[in-house]
């Protein structure tokens, strides 16, 4: 590089060229990189604070869509597929008739039959910082799914009275109940298992002392094992080997936390002890704490085994 001086020769003033010495030059390199070096990390907090902020919003909104449906329902309940998509009644379907179908009840066809109702967009189901490879929105679910008169509810429903052997757009999978190896959705929500916890608040209750949806976590809540150094979910939101996340509670307010048992929940009763609540473990054998998690599949009778998956 160059610079421009001006020298007086005689009477007239000619302008000279001046290279820039090499201390100058490192002097202009030290200083750039000293900016970068305190800018940078401000960044990267920055980034990290407006993906905590925007996937705050998303579960927020994906709850509103719950609350919406509620609405609309005589006993102010969510969306359920079971009772979306119901058992035959003398050997016919007729819809809004008939037992509720326990087997339908995992988070896959949950959320498959909430896009078809248009209460959100697939697209919300994304964290904006997830970390995992393995998940993914669905860009093409399909609409034309939805035929009640074939027994049809959502984009990979079908009409055997059973699980579903159709072939959805929308996929949550796993392999065993301890790998999660596709997905649309980075949220855990609340299992819809035939307890107390979904007849009191699979609902607009309004408690805000219980969560419903929120950034999945480790499994079982658990800090002291290889679950927990091992999870993906590690590093969503908080420091690289530390788990933070969003929570919602049943009265559409979401708080950030650095624990799977946060302050504001009601202590469970486990036994004969009290216990603080844990989001990602079942604590009570009734069910009634809170508790969110991605089931894959129910198995089993009508009251279903609701199988989740953790990463």
């Amino acid at each position: 590089m160059n610079s421009l001086t001006t020298k007086k020769i005689g009477n007239t003033m000619k302008q000279t060229k001046r290279a820039f010495t090499l201390v100058e030059l490192l002097v202009v390199m030290s200083i750039i990189a000293l900016l970068l070096g305190i800018l940078l990390p401000a960044l990267a907090k920055a980034r990290k604070s407006a993906q905590q902020i925007k996937c705050a919003t998303q579960i927020k909104q994906i709850h509103t869509g719950f609350l919406t449906q509620a609405n609309d329902d005589p006993a102010q309940n969510y969306p359920m597929p079971g009772e979306i998509n119901r058992m035959m009644v003398g050997g016919v379907n007729i819809p809004g008739r008939g037992d509720f179908n326990e087997l339908k009840n995992s988070h896959q066809n949950l959320y498959a039959a909430c896009i078809a109702k248009n209460l959100f967009p697939a697209t919300l189901l994304i964290s904006p910082a997830e970390t995992s490879s393995r998940i993914g929105a669905c860009t093409n679910y399909d609409f034309t799914q939805y035929r009640p008169a074939q027994d049809k509810y959502w984009d990979g429903d079908s009409a055997d009275g059973g699980g579903g052997a159709g072939v959805p757009h929308f996929i949550i999978s796993g392999s065993a109940p301890d790998l999660l190896n596709a997905s649309a959705t980075s949220y855990a929500t609340m299992p819809l298992a035939n307890n107390d916890r979904r007849k009191k608040e699979w609902r607009a209750s309004g408690n805000s002392k219980f969560v419903v949806l929120g950034n999945r976590g480790v499994k079982n809540g658990v800090t002291n094992t290889a679950d927990y150094t091992n999870s993906q979910t590690l590093g969503i939101h908080g420091a690289k080997d530390e788990w933070e996340g969003n929570l919602c509670h049943n009265d559409n307010h979401v708080v950030f936390v650095r624990s799977s048992s946060p302050e504001g929940l009601d202590k469970v009763t486990s036994g004969t002890t009290s216990v603080l609540d844990n989001v990602f473990f079942s604590d009570t054998a009734t069910g009634r704490d809170s508790l969110i998690q991605i089931v894959t599949s129910c198995t089993g009778p009508l009251t279903a085994n609701h199988i989740a998956s953790w990463d």
